[in-house]
């Protein structure tokens, strides 16, 4: 019985180590990889909102911005109303941090925000994250 056991065990294991082994180099790319690829982001596939800055108003130090979303099945609103603080981090397609001085009109960015909005139409709430990116 216990030699039964055993071989069970090492069944399971090597099984384990068997299913978790490392992809070859001639894998096919996943789609999180030519999803980000497409974008030029290190965004993530799915976030909050996806679009361009269509208006931007800065006041006392934070920047609210008005984002029209692209057609997207991994975006969650179609519009977003975003407060960006000065603490919230922002990430141009480089992977470096920018300052909140350097978001424009007409840039496309990639956003999680805190907090929710209505349905699944139009977003409010304040960034977590921001990426930049470029089509």
């Amino acid at each position: 019985m216990r030699t039964i056991q055993q071989l069970a065990i090492s069944f399971c294991i090597l099984g384990a180590v068997g299913l978790s082994g490392c992809q070859t180099g001639n894998a096919p790319a996943s789609t999180a990889t030519t999803a980000n690829a497409a974008h030029k982001s290190l965004a993530p596939n799915r976030v909050d909102i996806r679009g361009a800055i269509i208006t931007r108003h800065y006041d006392q130090g934070q920047v609210m911005l008005e984002i029209e979303g692209f057609p997207s099945p991994d975006s969650r609103y179609n519009r977003a109303y975003v407060l960006v603080l000065p603490t919230t981090q922002i990430i141009n397609s480089d992977g470096q941090t920018i300052s909140l001085s350097e978001l424009s009109q007409g840039q496309n960015v990639a956003v999680l925000l805190r907090s929710g909005g209505h349905g699944n139409m139009v977003g409010i709430g304040i960034a977590r994250k921001l990426w930049v990116e470029e089509l």
